[in-house]
């Protein structure tokens, strides 16, 4: 039963998703392209609350490393799917991961 458990990320996935909703609801694709310090600044401290975000959930659900890698996939996708360019994708995922990685 727990090998089950562990195989169901249903609630995982829907947990990246919302968390890639809600940085495409604050910081739009299309912000994206904006290079002022205001922009930087602005997608920064979104993903410092994402990152916050994702390390609750990590303590709260026990997530070892398929769990941390499979929330760092869908989260990517899921940027990719709602517009973003790779390279920003890719971006915001390791600052994400790195975050949850980094807590103990």
């Amino acid at each position: 039963m727990a090998l089950l458990k562990f195989l169901d990320t249903k609630e995982l996935e829907e947990f990246a998703t919302v968390l890639a909703q809600d940085l495409a609801r604050r910081f739009p694709p299309a912000s994206e392209s904006r290079t002022d310090p205001g922009a930087k600044h602005q997608i920064k401290v979104i993903l410092e609350g994402l990152a916050a975000r994702a390390v609750r959930y990590r303590q709260e659900h026990k997530l070892g490393l398929y769990g941390k890698a499979k929330l760092g996939n869908v989260f990517q996708w899921k940027l990719k799917e709602l517009g973003y360019s790779t390279e920003f994708a890719e971006g915001a995922t390791k600052e994400l991961v790195t975050r949850l990685a980094a807590v103990k």
